[in-house]
């Protein structure tokens, strides 16, 4: 896949999509009062209460996609050297500004958690990615960032996914990625029928997100070896279905971290329309969709899109001190998150992600898929 094309710039635009989606579902607060689940197509509360959910769903199927496709791309046999490049690459781009922002809050924003109740505790579970199972985040009862969460998520993705390419590129069936949404079937029904009411850890520990990286895989899968019978699906009136669908699924879909059928469910009806969709726009990059999604502003949004799914919600709890206007919060949100971001983007991964363009993959087998 050229690194210039627009089906590249596809993939930057909808990481920049599932950050807006994040972001207002942090701030919409200070414009709508939600959770409010009226009647009607049009509810613009539902699609701010649960964009926080969706744009994270998102971000997980699109590592799937692009990190698995690079790998069954270049078919290269899981070796020490491999799996050394495969390792720089993720640490460079995730590890520089996770460990700035996880220090800086700690030092600047909210010292005083290095002595309170379980401060040192949510301390060490971020700083070496871990989950415990008590309480909604990461590290015990106290929320460093709120976005962390996801990070520790990604980070466990990333350690796993060597391990399946290496069984995949071995018995190469596509079996292999049902089994893993199996998986994530099985601990959500395991959770809700073992624990009367568990924590949001749980319901939203590691295993029950598998099936959104599963997806990813799969449509990276099918479009490496099977995108001229996709072509079909990227004409016009198809894009314009599938992100229909996908926006009815999330205005009238039950979203709720809740030991529910809804919840059992979810990431497999909600990854799969994701990888629909993102696959009906990759396969037709010339699309008015497609270049709509793709324009300068959307890109800029992309390429400062980790720095801002980082700092937002920092931001808007700042901003929220202010005796202002709700609707002036909002907007003093958006504007100072996007110079804070792109100042961060700049000055903390930039840097690092010059050295993650150095790190060269070995040269490209043979096809084999």
């Amino acid at each position: 896949m050229d690194q210039g094309s627009g089906k590249i710039k596809f993939l930057d635009s909808m990481r920049a999509v599932a950050t807006m989606a994040v972001f207002i579902f942090h701030a919409g607060y200070l414009l709508f009062s939600y959770p409010d689940h009226q009647a009607g197509i049009i509810n613009l509360t539902r699609f701010v209460y649960f964009g926080g959910t969706v744009g994270v769903s998102m971000f997980f199927v699109l590592s799937g996609f692009l990190l698995f496709y690079q790998m069954i791309d270049r078919d290269e046999p899981v070796t020490k050297a491999m799996l050394w490049r495969y390792a720089k690459k993720r640490m460079l781009r995730i590890l520089p500004l996770y460990y700035f922002s996880l220090f800086f809050i700690i030092l600047f924003l909210k010292p005083d958690i290095l002595f309170v109740p379980d401060g040192l505790r949510s301390i060490l579970f971020n700083l070496f990615f871990l989950r415990g199972i008590k309480g909604s985040n990461g590290g015990g009862t106290i929320t460093i960032d709120p976005v962390y969460w996801t990070l520790v998520i990604e980070m466990h993705f990333y350690v796993l996914l060597p391990i399946f390419y290496y069984i995949f590129r071995k018995y190469k069936k596509m079996l292999w990625f049902f089994i893993l949404i199996l998986i994530g079937l099985a601990y959500r029904i395991a959770v809700i029928a073992v624990f009367k009411s568990p924590s949001m850890q749980l319901l939203r520990f590691t295993p029950a997100n598998f099936d959104f990286f599963a997806f990813g895989m799969l449509g990276a899968y099918l479009y490496a070896n099977y995108g001229r019978l996709f072509e079909f699906i990227g004409k016009s009136y198809l894009q314009m279905l599938s992100l229909l669908v996908f926006l009815l699924f999330w205005r009238f879909y039950d979203f709720d971290f809740l030991p529910t059928s809804a919840y059992v469910l979810m990431p497999i009806l909600l990854g799969a329309i994701l990888m629909f969709c993102l696959l009906s726009f990759v396969v037709n990059a010339k699309t008015f969709l497609s270049k709509l999604f793709t324009s300068t502003p959307m890109l800029f949004v992309a390429k400062i899109s980790f720095s801002i799914y980082v700092w937002h919600a920092l931001v808007i709890q700042k901003v929220d001190g202010l005796l202002v206007s709700n609707n002036a919060k909002f907007l003093l949100s958006v504007i100072i998150t996007l110079i804070v971001s792109t100042v961060s983007y700049y000055a903390v991964e930039a840097p690092f992600l010059k050295l993650k363009s150095k790190v060269k993959p070995a040269a490209p087998a043979s096809p084999q898929f």
